[in-house]
C-alpha cells in the first residue's frame, strides 16, 4: 500500500513538474513572439483614366496627433511613384492629402471582385468590379499592449467620425469567442480629379491596431476602423463615406 502511495505521489510530482516545464515553454514563446502594431492604408481602386487628382483621406489620430502621418510623411511607407503626399488642415480636421498628376488603371490584367468587407448590403457600396488597385500603406511598431478591447479615447482613431452608432457584428466567429464591439459612422473624404462621366472611382481607407504572438500558431486581437466611399465621374469637393469601427475581435 506504501509502495502504491509512493508511486502515486512520484507521478503526480512528474505530472506536475511537467506541466510547469510545459507552461514556461509556451509562456517563453509568447514573450519571444509578442507584438504590437499598427497598420494604415488607404486604397484608391478606379477602372478609368483620372487626372489631376487630389484626395483628403481620414488620418489616425491620438491626442492630436498621427505618428502614422508622420511615418508617410518621412517616406518611412509604401507610396505609388508620382504621388505626393502630406498632412493639411481642413474643416474636418487633420488629414492625409495625396496629389498625383493621373492614376491609369492597369488595362494588363483583368479587373477583379472587390474583397467581401468592402462589399455587401451590410458594407461600403462598391462597384461588382474594378482594376487593380493603387495605395499608400504604412506600418507603425507599438512599444505597449494595444487596447484593442477600448481603442476609443485610449488608441488612434481615424478621423472625423459623425454620428457614431452601435451596430450588429456582421463576421462570423467562433462560438467560444465573446462577439467584437461593432459601430458604423460617417465620415468625409474630399476628392477633385477629371475623369469620364462613367469613370468608377472606390477610395478605401484603413486602420488596424493589433496585438499577435506565436505559440505552435500565431493567435491575437485586433480593432479595425475603416472608412470607404465608391464615386461616380469627376468629383470636386467633400463626399459623405461610410464608416465602420470593430474593436475586440480575436482571442484575450
Amino acid at each position: 500500500m506504501r509502495t502504491l502511495t509512493k508511486l502515486g505521489i512520484g507521478m503526480l510530482a512528474v505530472i506536475v513538474l511537467l506541466s510547469c516545464a510545459w507552461m514556461y515553454h509556451t509562456h517563453s514563446l509568447h514573450e519571444k513572439a509578442y507584438r504590437s502594431e499598427y497598420r494604415y492604408e488607404v486604397t484608391v481602386r478606379t477602372d478609368s483614366v483620372l487626372h489631376n487628382v487630389t484626395f483628403y483621406v481620414p488620418l489616425p489620430v491620438s491626442e492630436e496627433e498621427s505618428k502614422i502621418g508622420s511615418e508617410i510623411i518621412a517616406k518611412n511607407a509604401s507610396i505609388p511613384a508620382g504621388w505626393d503626399c502630406e498632412i493639411v488642415e481642413t474643416e474636418h480636421g487633420n488629414m492625409l492629402k495625396i496629389h498625383a498628376e493621373g492614376i491609369t488603371p492597369d488595362r494588363n490584367t483583368p479587373p477583379v471582385p472587390l474583397p467581401e468587407d468592402e462589399c455587401g448590403p451590410d458594407a461600403i457600396p462598391c462597384p461588382d468590379q474594378i482594376y487593380t488597385p493603387e495605395w499608400v500603406s504604412a506600418m507603425v511598431h507599438a512599444d505597449r499592449e494595444i487596447n484593442t478591447k477600448n481603442p476609443a479615447g485610449n488608441e488612434p482613431m481615424l478621423s472625423p467620425k459623425y454620428n457614431l452608432v452601435r451596430s450588429v457584428y456582421r463576421m462570423p466567429h467562433p462560438d467560444d469567442m465573446t462577439p467584437p464591439a461593432c459601430y458604423d459612422y460617417e465620415s468625409r473624404i474630399y476628392a477633385n480629379y477629371t475623369a469620364s462621366p462613367d469613370a468608377e472611382v472606390s477610395i478605401h481607407v484603413e486602420l488596424t491596431g493589433e496585438n499577435g504572438w506565436w505559440v505552435y500558431g500565431w493567435s491575437g486581437n485586433e480593432y479595425r476602423d475603416w472608412v470607404g466611399v465608391t464615386l461616380t465621374g469627376a468629383q470636386d469637393g467633400w463626399c459623405a463615406a461610410s464608416g465602420n469601427l470593430v474593436a475586440g475581435e480575436g482571442r484575450y
